[in-house]
């Protein structure tokens, strides 16, 4: 079935579970005959010093009932020395032989396991009983007995092994059919089908956190994907006003139609400013988010970075109506002036932009603890708070901004400038109640810049 199809990786992960599962066994299995050789060597032993105990327990009967080894019946210890397996030796007090029964040639055999015992009748001496057991020291029935344990503890690793075998095949299934999952759905990114790329849950643990930020990524990217649409179509249009009033104009004044008069001129110059402004904020976006690799650090007083920037600002804000106050503290921070001018003067421009005429701005810089604040406060419309989480992307555009104009660019350049910096930028507000940008600024240590 091709469901059970494992692939390269699957036989390896298989293969790598029955190696352990086999070495275990293999382990298990020698320690156990090992063991249950041991044991049987103690059995076999104790099983010797009672077939030695009864043989005696039955000379000395015999002795006793016939007061002699003349006409003594030895039949039952010939019996017992049978069951046993051994070569048995009979010696009188004048070490002659009385009797031998059992396989010959034992008592000669350098392997095999001997006992002697003396045969003491009232105190005195009337033989001796001399016993020689099968090689290794075990009966028939011992040998039989450890057979069959080394028998059963094969047959034991066997099917241990298969059934290792089994389970291994069934979890390096369940491993490999997420993995699976997840390539084929990466093969459907890499192809622009995002939408065969949805994974559910691909499994516990770990390929279910894999899983997991693997649809995160994919949905990041169709966002990614979505604002760069939204992107060109917003400088698309807002490239088509100027570009058509330019291209009009100048085939007016090429066909005579109308006059180079100085108001004509400065309509043309307005809408290539226009134009300027534009592809400037572009290229501000695409340098801020290489920031980290070109900023030049210095230490720099950001109360005096924030009055260049209101100073430069003030016009605009004047003419709009707009009470520009600053609470400026001198803090030292290690930056880069130009960098940080453009922070604070794209805050400024954005409240500017959403705060109506007679409203209010607030720049603030000052210290807490550790760090340097930045905050730039208006009394405009506030943001929604579906929109805040939006608010940095690159080309986002709220509701209250999409009269406004612009690309929707100026705060993700301020998010991506406040990072490069090692710091962090926050947003409160309310629907109503305007909008607080706080920028937060590691301090200067006053001995060395940051890494």
């Amino acid at each position: 079935m091709a469901t059970w199809r494992l692939g390269a990786l699957g036989t390896r992960l298989a293969a790598a579970f029955v190696a352990v599962a086999v070495a275990a066994v293999a382990v298990v299995a020698v320690f156990t005959l090992l063991a249950q050789r041991a044991d049987v060597a103690k059995l076999a032993e104790a099983s010797h010093q009672r077939t030695a105990a009864a043989m005696t327990s039955a000379l000395d009967n015999a002795y006793r009932a016939r007061g002699g080894w003349s006409g003594a019946d030895l039949q039952p210890v010939v019996a017992l020395a049978g069951d046993a397996g051994a070569e048995t030796e009979l010696q009188g007090a004048d070490g002659a032989v009385l009797l031998r029964s059992g396989p010959a040639g034992l008592l000669g055999s350098p392997d095999v396991a001997r006992l002697s015992r003396p045969l003491v009748v009232e105190g005195r001496r009337v033989g001796v009983l001399r016993l020689a057991f099968p090689a290794g020291g075990l009966s028939p029935a011992d040998r039989r007995l450890r057979s069959e344990l080394g028998t059963a503890v094969g047959l034991s690793a066997g099917l241990a092994i298969l059934a290792a075998l089994v389970v291994a095949v069934v979890v390096t299934r369940l491993l490999v059919r997420p993995i699976r999952r997840l390539t084929t759905a990466a093969r459907a990114v890499e192809a622009g089908r995002k939408e065969l790329a949805g994974l559910g849950a691909v499994g516990p643990g770990e390929l279910g956190e894999l899983g997991r930020a693997f649809e995160a990524m994919v949905a990041s990217l169709e966002r990614e994907e979505q604002l760069r649409h939204a992107m060109v179509a917003d400088v698309a249009h807002e490239l088509r006003t100027p570009i058509a009033v330019l291209q009009g104009e100048i085939e007016a004044l090429v066909d005579g139609v109308n006059n180079p008069n100085p108001e004509r001129l400065s309509s043309l110059h307005e809408e290539i400013l226009r134009l300027a402004r534009m592809v400037e904020d572009l290229q501000t976006l695409a340098s801020a988010e290489a920031a980290g690799l070109s900023l030049e650090r210095h230490p720099v007083d950001l109360a005096t970075v924030a009055t260049g920037a209101a100073d430069a600002l003030a016009a605009r804000f004047a003419a709009k109506g707009i009470d520009l106050t600053r609470q400026l503290s001198p803090v030292v921070v290690w930056a880069d002036p130009h960098r940080m001018h453009q922070v604070i003067s794209n805050l400024l421009a954005n409240a500017a932009k959403f705060t109506p005429s007679q409203g209010q701005v607030e720049l603030v810089v000052r210290a807490e603890e550790l760090f340097a604040l930045v905050e730039v406060s208006d009394s405009g419309p506030g943001i929604a708070p579906d929109e805040q989480q939006e608010i940095f992307e690159r080309f986002f555009r709220g509701r209250a901004g999409r009269d406004k104009g612009g690309t929707g660019i100026g705060l993700s350049v301020v998010k991506e400038l406040v990072a490069a910096h090692g710091g962090e930028i926050s947003l409160r507000s309310e629907l109503g109640s305007g909008a607080r940008f706080v920028v937060r600024l590691p301090l200067a240590t006053g001995r060395e810049g940051p890494a």
